[in-house]
C-alpha cells in the first residue's frame, strides 16, 4: 500500500460558521500507522479567493497544522504533496486533497433558470413521447447465470441510437427498473446485475459496446473533448448535451416497454457525468421514483464567474444553462441521495452542496473527506451527517 496523508478538522468539516477558524491537522500514514514525511508542500485555496502555501515536515508525533478563515460562505481546499530531498514528488505517496466548508446550507445557485426552460424541455419531452421506439440491434449473451442479458441499440430522433446493456432476472415476477449512466469519456456500457431489478446501463454517445481501443479508434477524434466546444455551447440547440439527453430519455422509454417491469418503480443512477444524466432523466420523466448520484458533474456552472473554485467543466455559456445539474435538480419530484467527495476539485464541493440546497424533494447527502474524483482514501473518512 502506498503511503498517504490522514486529515482531521477540529470540528465536522461541513459545520463551520462564518468567522470561525478552520484548523486542519495532517498526519503522514502507512498501513494505519503514523510515519514521518520530511518534506510536505502544502497549499490552501478558498472560495473567497484566498491562497496560502508553505513547506513543512511531519513526524510521527508532530502533524502538520494549518489554519484558514473564510471570508464568505464556501469551502477551503487543502492540498498536500510529499517531496523527496530533491524536491520531486514521491510517486508512492498519495497526495492529500481535503476541504472544509462555512455556512454551506446558505450556498445558492449562481445563476437563474432560463425563462423558457420549461418550454424548451417540454418540446424535448413531447418529441420523446411521440417517437416510436424501434430496436435497431439486439444481441443476447450468456453473461451470468440467472439473468437474461443483451446488448441493445434503440433508434432515437437525434441521430445516434441509445446504446447500452440490459440484464433481467430470469425468475418469475415483475421488477423495478434501474437505469444507470457513465462518467465523462468514451466508455462502453458494461453489464449491471441485481437479482431483483431490471438493470439498463447506457453510454453517453450511442456507439457500439466494444473494447475501449476500438471505440477510441472509431470515435476518438470526433469526440475528443466533446461538450467543451464554446461555439456549440452558445445555443441550447447545438450543444452536445441536447442529443445526449434525448438518447437517455429514449433509453428509459425502451426499458419501460419491457413486460418484466412492475409499472411502478424506477431508479436513476450515475456518477460524475452520469450524475448529470441521472438527474436530468428524473427531471423529465416523472415516472422515475428514486435518484442516486455520486460526485455529480456540471453543477452551478456560473459559480466560477462569482469567484468560486472552478473545477473541471466547460466554460459557462448560454446554451449550457439548460443543462446545468442544479437547474435540472430543481425539477425532480422524487427522493434523491447525493455523495459529495470533499477532495474532489473536478466537481467542487461548493457546486455539489448547491445542488443539494436547490432540490425541493426529499434529499440526503453524504460527504467523504479526502476523497478526490476518482480516489478513495485508504481509511474510511465518511463524515458524520449533520443535515
Amino acid at each position: 500500500m502506498a503511503k498517504y496523508f490522514k486529515c482531521f478538522t477540529d470540528k465536522n468539516p461541513v459545520s463551520y460558521k462564518l468567522g470561525e477558524e478552520i484548523v486542519f491537522t495532517v498526519f503522514a500514514r502507512e498501513d494505519g500507522e503514523n510515519i514521518k514525511c520530511e518534506k510536505v508542500e502544502w497549499e490552501m485555496q478558498g472560495d473567497d479567493g484566498g491562497n496560502i502555501k508553505g513547506i513543512a515536515d511531519i513526524a510521527e508525533d508532530k502533524p502538520l497544522t494549518v489554519k484558514y478563515t473564510l471570508k464568505r460562505a464556501g469551502f477551503v481546499h487543502l492540498n498536500c504533496v510529499a517531496l523527496d530531498q530533491n524536491g520531486e514528488k514521491i510517486e508512492d505517496f498519495d497526495p492529500l486533497d481535503a476541504s472544509a466548508g462555512v455556512d454551506v446550507l446558505t450556498l445558492t445557485y449562481s445563476d437563474t433558470v432560463p425563462e423558457d426552460f420549461d418550454e424548451y424541455w417540454g418540446e424535448i419531452e413531447k418529441t420523446v413521447a411521440d417517437f416510436e421506439t424501434e430496436v435497431l440491434y439486439l444481441k443476447e449473451t450468456n453473461r451470468r447465470e440467472g439473468f437474461k442479458t443483451y446488448e441493445v441499440r434503440i433508434k432515437t430522433p437525434s441521430g445516434r441510437p441509445a446504446s447500452g446493456s440490459v440484464s433481467i432476472p430470469l425468475k418469475e415476477g415483475k421488477f423495478p427498473i434501474r437505469i444507470s449512466f457513465l462518467g465523462y469519456g468514451l466508455h462502453a456500457a458494461g453489464y449491471v446485475y441485481d437479482e431483483n431489478m431490471i438493470c439498463g446501463n447506457f453510454n453517453a454517445h450511442g456507439f457500439e459496446n466494444e473494447p475501449w481501443d476500438q471505440i477510441e479508434t472509431k470515435y476518438g477524434k470526433e469526440l475528443s473533448m466533446y461538450g467543451f466546444n464554446n461555439e456549440e455551447n452558445a445555443s441550447n440547440m447545438t450543444t452536445y448535451f441536447r442529443n445526449m439527453m434525448i438518447r437517455n430519455l429514449i433509453a428509459l422509454k425502451y426499458l419501460k416497454s419491457l413486460p418484466e417491469w412492475n409499472k411502478t418503480d424506477i431508479m436513476s443512477v450515475g456518477g460524475s457525468q452520469g450524475g448529470l444524466q441521472a438527474i436530468t432523466v428524473a427531471a423529465h420523466d416523472k415516472d422515475v421514483t428514486e435518484v442516486s448520484v455520486d460526485r455529480p458533474w456540471f453543477c452551478d456552472l456560473n459559480s466560477v464567474n462569482e469567484g468560486y473554485m472552478r473545477g473541471w467543466r466547460p466554460d459557462f455559456a448560454e446554451g449550457l444553462r439548460y443543462f446545468d445539474t442544479v437547474a435540472q435538480g430543481m425539477k425532480i419530484n422524487c427522493p434523491i441521495t447525493i455523495v459529495c467527495h470533499l477532495g474532489d476539485y473536478c466537481c467542487p464541493p461548493k457546486t455539489v452542496i448547491t445542488l443539494y440546497n436547490s432540490i425541493k424533494s426529499d434529499k440526503k447527502i453524504k460527504f467523504v473527506q479526502s476523497a478526490r474524483h476518482s480516489y478513495f482514501p485508504p481509511e474510511d473518512e465518511t463524515v458524520e451527517s449533520i443535515f
